[in-house]
Parts: C-alpha cells; sequence; structure tokens
C-alpha cells in the first residue's frame, strides 16, 4: 500500500479510518445536491488515514 507524504497529497475512499491525536472543529462545505458535508482537520505525530471501502463508482 503506497504512503503518500507530500503537501496536498489526498486519499479518496467511500471509508476512511483517521487515527490522531488533536483535532480542529468540523466545518460545514459545500457539495452538489441537497446532501451537506463535513470537514474537520486532524493532527498528531504521526496523524495516519486508511481507506477501509474504496468507492463503487469513480465519474470522469
Amino acid at each position: 500500500m503506497p504512503a503518500y507524504r507530500g503537501l496536498n497529497d489526498m486519499i479518496i475512499g467511500e471509508k476512511i479510518y483517521c487515527v490522531f491525536e488533536r483535532s480542529k472543529k468540523p466545518t460545514v462545505v459545500a457539495t452538489t445536491g441537497r446532501d451537506r458535508a463535513q470537514a474537520i482537520t486532524i493532527s498528531g505525530n504521526p496523524a495516519t488515514a486508511t481507506i477501509v471501502k474504496t468507492l463503487r463508482y469513480i465519474s470522469d
């Protein structure tokens, strides 16, 4: 499994498991449709995230 360590690297999945020490307040972000999404910033030494469930459909 590759590890992304660079600035602005991103992982995308349907379910993501994170291990961290601290988190910031969740904020509501704009998405398409009627759904409301939230974003949160996590930090730790190191903060890690793993994709637990991959996307079923990936649009181009």
